[in-house]
């Protein structure tokens, strides 16, 4: 009784030790996610997600991210992430006077939040690997050493949900291995991480396919429980666009980018944008991938979570728009984040059990990396010089060059 009581104490540290942190963070990016909280500020108070009664707003902001459907304004972007948002706004709006007054400090707030229970899920995937100590250090680089930090919780983007129900869905994954029947409930979130990103239809796509070789009995219940989410989801589709998915969810970005090979590498290195600039930490996922194969540990999910990475970056490197505007680093990775991690932990686990100088050395090395990357996204959430280094001296989207300028680093901006 007392180890399960320390261990609810552990979770609910993690839970407000990063909510706190991130919510009182500087930097608020509410760009693309401007009427999330709009949108279900709609739902609650007319129950539908039209922005009709926002119009006089829309149309100082110039019709940003918002499209005309039968006469009636909507976001252009997925439903997923304000449909989360619900029962907080509902919270938040019999508390405060202004919600749509305060939508950024709301967005903040909610993203927050998401990011904390995704931190909690780190941690208890962690520990079925790993000890307190190092299940506790693994949070930490997942919650301030990536993107959770400078991107996930900054505003209600689609990542921060993305990374939440990606996280559960591998959770109940690795849980499966010793009870079977948990596989048919992660086809939930994993359902759902479509509804908040149409990314994820890859991990849908690749986990489906593990589930259905690995765990065949429980297949039809997995397509079952995976219906109570689509279901709801094509009938929306239906009334709101007549069609099965809306525009947003048509693949008419992929393969539209003259400079593929360049986005291949930029979304690795790029000093603007590269995923293992901003989180050196995380090549040591590479090495703990490398260390399952050399230790002959490498299991089936193994391959379909490295494809999953895989197709990932084809697919957002086909981007003709693959620098994600004006963002903070590899934005269009962070949702891969809880994957490298699962991949980071057979790294860890190696060095904790490492002795005399090799210990010392890879445990200076890794340290390193972890204060580099933390220094990194620190500024991300909290300067806003990095985000002005998108606009200025010139847009990055009218010279998208720049973001291999070494001279003029994002990160590094004052």
């Amino acid at each position: 009784m007392l180890k399960k009581h320390n261990q609810y104490t552990i979770l609910l540290f993690i839970f407000f030790g990063v909510f706190i942190s991130h919510f009182f963070s500087k930097n608020i990016t509410s760009f693309d996610s401007r009427w999330s909280i709009h949108t279900v500020m709609s739902i609650i108070k007319t129950g539908d997600t039209n922005l009709d009664e926002y119009q006089e707003m829309i149309e100082k902001e110039k019709y940003y991210a918002v499209e005309n459907i039968d006469g009636h304004y909507y976001s252009i972007f997925p439903i997923g992430a304000s449909v989360m948002a619900i029962p907080i706004v509902f919270v938040i709006d019999k508390t405060i006077d202004n919600v749509i007054g305060n939508h950024r400090k709301v967005e903040l707030l909610i993203a927050s939040l998401i990011v904390a229970c995704t931190a909690v899920f780190i941690y208890l995937l962690a520990c079925l690997f790993l000890n307190r100590k190092y299940s506790l250090l693994v949070t930490f680089i997942f919650a301030f050493c990536t993107p959770a930090w400078s991107t996930a919780s900054r505003a209600l983007w689609q990542h921060g949900p993305s990374m939440l129900m990606l996280t559960i869905t591998l959770y109940l994954i690795l849980l499966a291995k010793n009870k079977p029947r948990l596989i048919q409930f992660a086809s939930i979130p994993l359902a759902f991480s479509y509804v908040v990103r149409p990314m994820n239809s890859i991990s849908i796509f690749l986990v489906s396919l593990f589930v259905l070789i690995r765990y065949r009995q429980y297949f039809l219940r997995y397509l079952i429980w995976a219906m109570t989410i689509a279901i709801p989801f094509v009938l929306f589709n239906f009334k709101v666009y007549h069609s099965l998915l809306s525009s947003y969810y048509l693949p008419q970005r992929i393969g539209s980018n003259p400079h593929f090979f360049e986005a291949l590498a930029g979304n690795l290195i790029s000093p603007a944008r590269g995923l293992f600039i901003f989180s050196p930490v995380l090549l040591f996922s590479i090495y703990g991938a490398v260390l399952k194969i050399r230790n002959k540990e490498f299991a089936t999910l193994d391959y379909f979570l490295l494809g999953i990475i895989f197709l990932h970056w084809i697919a957002i490197s086909s981007f003709r728009h693959w620098w994600a505007g004006h963002s903070f680093g590899p934005r269009l990775f962070s949702d891969m984040v809880p994957y490298f991690i699962y991949f980071l932990i057979p790294t860890i686990d190696a060095i904790s059990k490492l002795t005399n100088i090799k210990k010392t050395i890879f445990s200076y090395v890794s340290l390193c990396l972890v204060l580099i990357s933390f220094s990194i996204h620190f500024r991300g959430a909290n300067n806003w010089d990095v985000y002005v280094w998108n606009a200025k001296p010139v847009n990055v989207d009218v010279k998208p060059a720049r973001v291999w300028d070494w001279h003029d680093i994002q990160f590094l901006r004052d």
